[in-house]
């Protein structure tokens, strides 16, 4: 019975090629993108799956609280871990991690700035599964000055020697011994580490409980239960930090974060690498099912208009003594070969398309996808969704019709369920239209943050890292001689430079509006006299840092509007404010000397915080203002001047406008996947439709020749044609502006400054569906149109 089924499913595509083709191509295009959005959901889902400790593993983060300042870390004193390991045994291991920013590593004559070198415990292999090509997991990190470097790493310093033994200096000038050769991190980690060094600071004398600089990851038993944990370091909290705490207003709280959650589910101020969002998730697993649906919805819709075709088909059958089940398994097995024909297609072009999407969204999925045993279910899930969802309608539909009406043509009076069809088109360009106007808004949010002033003027300004105490002592040498350069307008430095997220948090007591000194937590930056006007910032009340004035450096201060504003100062201007130098509570003094406007320190979906500027002029990034005639040129010319003045060291610079755009790159690539795929879907739909348009020309093709004998001409044959099908386009639109209007405007609240929605959005997408609409229609309409209409006639 079913290969008979089978036989007549393939006789049937034979011969209806492009009512099949349709359908193949329709599932081609949904199964593949579908096929292509799981596998970016099950990447995202598997960072950090790799680890076969991973459900045990955690990480301790810290909420702090100073008066009504907070601070949400994922960062913890460096004796945590320790302390509950040796005083309250609550947990059977832990590893701290530290550092991660830009670093100089030299090696023999050659210097390297590199990122994500890490200080780690020695039990960071014994927590982690990481790869170690070479050495030994326990011992590589035991000794002092030993570091463990990536293999990429290895190649780059070494490439034409075994690294493992030698010798480097970090920071230019500290001698570490390579003990070990790792793996290269997989892309899905939320532990990006291209290097491990020693962990220096080791002894409890040696490290305070109120500075929060360390990644705390701890291994809890199996057995051990959460509240456990949880009482445990309330517990530590009261014993050892709690009295500190007390005297600055201040209090603290830990959480445990599994280690499977920290990519997805981060919502810290800051954390070690970029992180996912797993709303995007949920988004573009929702895209994967409409388009399965869409692609399903256009089989059903071309199945139901094709009623007339095949009810004698159906008559002749039931005379001849079928079932309804019979026919029911017909239908249906028609659709899954049809659905089988289509996966097939969509297994080779999603083989040959995965690296491209893999560029595209920056990921890394196997090719070989079909290995994964999970694949043999999702496969089967599409088979049974398009075959049997795709499938069932029609096979009901068609089964339905009775012998006698059928072979006295009674039933091809019936026009079918032309309301569902109608439905199901309304249901297909709603979903394709909303996918387009959300695509739209993304852009349109995206193009807003790169256009929004930023309080600064960011272009021809090139950042130049300045690493260690001996580059940065030549800072004013070296600034004096590019200042000579005729393409150098200025010179600046500062720790804390915009885009590139290197400012720091510090606890604080400042004078309030009513003369009290009060605990805060604030950002704070340090430059040197240059930095506002190289960056041409304002300053709108008081002064700048001056080089005249030489205590300035250590008594003088400059904070921006927002500080003044949440400090509720009508007279800012002399405030004081004391930081802490050390643990024994000494204090240093700072007054006042200026405001400078608001501008982004870091990218506009985080909002503008107080900050406190102090003055330095030993600083780790240089700033060069460039005239914007060859600037080309110039940076050759000014990388020149660096050489002669900094010998040993090189010379590596970004642009301002570069910096701050990578903080959109992710956003950004998801905007592009969005816009693809909400292309793809247009496609699908608008296959459905010419499916449709072809069969409603040939159902009307009596009707259009009588009306052209009466006086009907093309434009009037078009229009009838059309109008009908952008009716239902146009109702799409009703139904889906609601809704996206709803989804972005939840989307917009994720950003700090988000643009308004804009009606051109939505009308410019409508117009856009539109347009694809009648072009999708007006081929047949044409043809229909232009026919001779004595052979429409004579054919009955």
């Amino acid at each position: 019975m079913i290969r008979n089924y089978i036989t007549i499913a393939i006789r049937n595509i034979q011969n209806n090629p492009v009512y099949s083709t349709i359908n193949v191509i329709g599932l081609t295009i949904g199964i593949v993108s579908s096929l292509l959005l799981y596998l970016y959901v099950d990447f995202e889902r598997g960072y950090d799956q790799f680890h076969s400790n991973k459900n045990n593993i955690y990480r301790i983060s810290t909420h702090a609280t100073v008066q009504d300042s907070e601070l949400n870390i994922p960062l913890a004193p460096s004796l945590v871990g320790h302390t509950l390991m040796s005083e309250y045994g609550i947990v059977e291991n832990s590893v701290r991690l530290t550092g991660g920013s830009e670093m100089l590593i030299a090696v023999n004559d050659n210097y390297f700035y590199e990122t994500d070198i890490y200080e780690a415990d020695s039990s960071f292999f014994t927590v982690f599964d990481f790869e170690l090509l070479e050495g030994d997991r326990i011992s590589c990190l035991k000794e002092p000055n030993t570091l463990v470097i990536c293999q990429s790493l290895a190649k780059k310093w070494f490439p034409n020697a075994s690294a493992m033994g030698k010798s480097v200096k970090t920071d230019g000038e500290d001698t570490k011994i390579i003990t070990g050769i790792m793996a290269d991190p997989p892309i899905n980690t939320s532990i990006m580490v291209k290097g491990l060094l020693y962990y220096s600071s080791t002894s409890p004398s040696e490290v305070s409980w109120g500075n929060m600089n360390d990644q705390i990851f701890v291994v809890l038993n199996p057995n051990t239960l959460l509240p456990d944990v949880y009482t445990a370091m309330e517990q530590m909290y009261a014993k050892y930090m709690a009295p500190l705490y007390e005297q600055f207003s201040a209090s603290a709280t830990f959480s445990l974060q599994p280690l499977t959650d920290v990519h997805l589910y981060s919502n810290f101020d800051m954390d070690m690498s970029n992180t996912g969002d797993i709303s995007y998730l949920y988004i573009f697993s929702a895209i994967a099912f409409f388009m399965l649906l869409i692609a399903c919805i256009n089989y059903m819709n071309l199945a139901t208009a094709r009623s007339m075709a095949r009810s004698k088909e159906v008559g002749i059958r039931k005379a001849m003594g079928s079932y309804t089940s019979q026919l029911i398994g017909q239908f249906v097995t028609e659709s899954v070969v049809i659905a089988l024909i289509a996966l097939s297609i969509s297994l080779i072009l999603t083989f040959f398309t995965i690296p491209y999407f893999n560029e595209l969204a920056h990921l890394d999925i196997d090719q070989n996808f079909l290995r994964d045993p999970r694949m043999i279910l999702v496969l089967t899930t599409v088979i049974f969704f398009v075959g049997l969802v795709g499938g069932s309608y029609p096979a009901f539909y068609l089964s339905r019709f009775k012998a006698a009406e059928v072979l006295k043509d009674k039933a091809q009076k019936s026009k079918g369920n032309e309301t569902l069809r109608k439905a199901l088109v309304v249901a297909q360009f709603a979903i394709s239209l909303g996918m387009v106007v959300s695509t739209w808004i993304v852009f349109d949010q995206l193009a807003y943050l790169r256009n929004k002033e930023l309080g600064f003027n960011q272009k021809q300004v090139a950042t130049v890292a300045l690493e260690g105490n001996q580059v940065r002592e030549k800072l004013n040498v070296l600034s004096a001689k590019l200042l000579q350069h005729p393409g150098v307008e200025a010179v600046g430095s500062g720790h804390g430079v915009p885009g590139t997220n290197t400012m720091s948090m510090s606890g604080i007591k400042i004078e309030s509006a009513d003369g009290m000194m009060i605990d805060k937590i604030f950002q704070y930056i340090t430059v040197d006299n240059q930095y506002f006007p190289t960056l041409e910032i304002p300053i709108v009340a008081g002064r700048n840092f001056l080089p005249e004035v030489a205590n300035d450096t250590a008594a003088s201060i400059i904070v921006n509007e927002e500080m003044v504003r949440q400090m509720g100062w009508t007279e800012p201007l002399g405030k004081k404010l004391e930081r802490f130098i050390d643990d024994d509570m000494k204090t240093q003094t700072f007054t006042v000397v200026g405001i400078v406007r608001d501008y982004h320190l870091i990218s506009l979906q985080e909002p503008i915080t107080p900050l406190v500027v102090y003055n330095k002029t030993n600083n780790s990034q240089m700033i060069v203002r460039l005239k914007a005639d060859g600037i080309a040129t110039t940076m050759t010319e000014v990388e020149d001047i660096f050489k002669q003045v900094i010998t040993n060291r090189p010379f590596e610079y970004t642009f301002l406008d570069q910096g701050f755009q990578k903080h959109y790159e992710t956003d950004q690539k998801r905007g592009e996947v969005f816009a693809i795929f909400s292309t793809l879907t247009i496609a699908i739909a608008c296959l459905g439709l010419f499916g449709l348009a072809s069969y409603t020309s040939e159902a009307r093709r009596k009707e259009i020749g009588i009306r052209k004998v009466v006086g009907a001409n093309v434009m009037n044959i078009i229009v009838m044609m059309s109008k009908d099908f952008l009716k239902l386009i146009l109702l799409s639109i009703i139904v889906a502006f609601p809704l996206s209007y709803y989804f972005m405007s939840q989307w917009l609240q994720e950003f700090a400054y988000a643009m308004e929605l804009k009606w051109t959005s939505f009308v410019l997408s409508a117009l856009f569906t539109l347009i694809i609409a009648f072009l999708t229609v007006l081929y047949h309409s044409l043809k229909s149109a232009i026919a001779n209409p004595s052979s429409a006639i004579r054919d009955n």
